[in-house]
């Protein structure tokens, strides 16, 4: 700058020199007035160059230099680093806890709360999916009466906006018939807030309880005939010796009356046959009473389930055939090797299948035109590392009343007349169940009738005996 300023300086001053070397227009009137003039086109240059360098300044001095540059980008670049290393981190995290919903035994399902109260399906679990039978595709953004039975819809679903109201945890438990039969479901309701402090979703948790809620029944039932059971054993001991007593002295007084006269002996064999079907008869109750009490002197061993229960089935058949009564057997296809006495399991079955008939005829004799039909169901159960082996006695009679039905398998508890029955055919049907390590239940069927279902622990099939029991 200051040395263009200089060269103006002596531009100017070597003016008249140049002046008089150079013919000048006429518009110049002498020479000084052109080096004038170029002095001043000098000057104003040189201002304009200032100026120009004044404005450009901020731009030439915000220039980065090469090191920050370098180290600029190296910061960015560590930055990019982290946030992809983070990245990485979330998505394992995400898929972690994806594996851990999908394989959490428990159904899990997520509903949105809409205007209204309106409650629709976001997502369900693959446990839902196993334990409704329900596929996922089917239930997405559906309305939250497609997750249950249609029995159940209204009243829960109901009772589930009223906690999308309130905002209060909710927690239940309700029976639903499900296509593996009854189940126990503890379902957990927790509310979602949103940012403004409402309720925008519905965490749900459904728990199958069914076979804790078995174990507590059976362990109950087992307290309450633990007593039972010492009072049968003694009564049964007690009670064999006069029957025993009675038979020898009935056979020595039949063998003393071959030498009486043709007249009485005739009314004497009558009496005697008489006599003789009685003893049976209480004997026959004895030997079920030390059955109820434990007292089985026939080994266990490994069998097929399906054998003693088709067994049942040909007994039962012929006469209830004459009686207009519908059997029919859904058997399994590979063999049901189950632990136990094939013979009481036989009995039981009869049990099961004659407490079944005693309640088609009921029901017809109200109802002339009602169906009479038991149907029998074998099949293997997954649950437990072997499984279980389910039998289920469906009948179309009249049900089992719900007062009832906590004690049904009571030793000595019966409905019918007096005369009728003992009450000891259901005690016994659970009595075999839980000695072959299951249990047994029943529930009133949708469209009428019942349904008794033992459940028995399965084993591995080796060793297992292929050939029918001798009844």
């Amino acid at each position: 700058m200051l040395t263009l300023m200089a060269l103006s300086v002596a531009a100017v001053q070597a003016s008249p020199d140049l002046a008089a070397a150079s013919p000048m227009p006429g518009w110049l009137h002498t020479a000084s007035d052109l080096a004038t003039l170029l002095g001043y086109l000098i000057v104003l240059g040189t201002l304009g160059a200032a100026l120009g360098f004044w404005l450009c300044r901020p731009r030439l001095l915000a220039l980065a230099n090469p090191i920050l540059l370098a180290r600029e980008l190296e910061v960015r670049r560590e930055a990019e680093r982290r946030a992809l290393a983070s990245e990485a981190r979330a998505r394992e995290a995400e898929a972690r806890m994806a594996a851990f919903l999908g394989h959490l035994p428990d159904a899990l399902f997520v509903l949105r709360v809409g205007a209204r109260g309106a409650l629709r399906v976001e997502v369900v679990n693959p446990s839902f999916e196993r334990i409704f039978g329900i596929p996922a595709a089917r239930v997405a953004e559906a309305p939250a009466e497609a997750l249950l039975p249609a029995a159940l819809a209204g009243p829960v679903v109901a009772r589930w906006r009223q906690v999308a109201i309130t905002g209060a945890l909710a927690e239940e438990e309700m029976t639903a018939e499900l296509a593996a039969g009854p189940r126990v479901l503890q379902t957990v309701l927790v509310p979602m807030r949103g940012p403004d402090g409402q309720v925008e979703r519905l965490l749900g948790s459904v728990r199958d309880i069914t076979a804790t809620r078995r174990l507590q029944q059976g362990l109950v039932q087992s307290a309450r005939l633990a007593t039972v059971g010492t009072i049968c054993a003694g009564l049964a001991h007690e009670a064999s010796q006069p029957l025993n007593a009675a038979s020898l002295w009935l056979r020595r007084a039949c063998a003393a009356a071959e030498d009486v006269p043709d007249a009485l002996r005739a009314p004497i064999a009558r009496a005697a046959q008489v006599v003789e079907s009685q003893l049976h008869r209480a004997g026959d109750l004895i030997a079920r009473i030390r059955a109820l009490a434990g007292e089985d002197a026939r080994e266990a061993a490994c069998f097929d389930a399906a054998l003693p229960v088709a067994a049942a089935l040909r007994i039962a058949a012929t006469r209830y055939a004459a009686e207009g009564i519908t059997l029919a057997l859904q058997g399994a296809e590979a063999p049901l090797p189950v632990h136990g006495s094939a013979p009481r399991l036989e009995q039981a079955v009869l049990q099961l299948l004659s407490n079944a008939r005693d309640a088609v005829l009921e029901r017809r004799r109200t109802d002339p035109l009602a169906p009479a039909r038991i149907d029998v169901a074998l099949r293997h159960e997954a649950g437990t590392q072997m499984g279980r082996i389910a039998i289920e006695v469906r009948d179309s009679g009249t049900g089992v009343a719900d007062a009832l039905a906590g004690a049904i398998f009571d030793p000595f508890f019966t409905t019918k007349d007096p005369g009728c029955g003992t009450g000891l055919g259901l005690s016994l049907a659970a009595g075999v169940a839980r000695a072959m390590g299951g249990g047994i239940e029943t529930w009133n069927l949708p469209g009428g009738g019942a349904c008794f279902r033992m459940d028995l622990a399965a084993i591995p099939p080796a060793g297992c005996s292929a050939e029918p029991h001798a009844a």
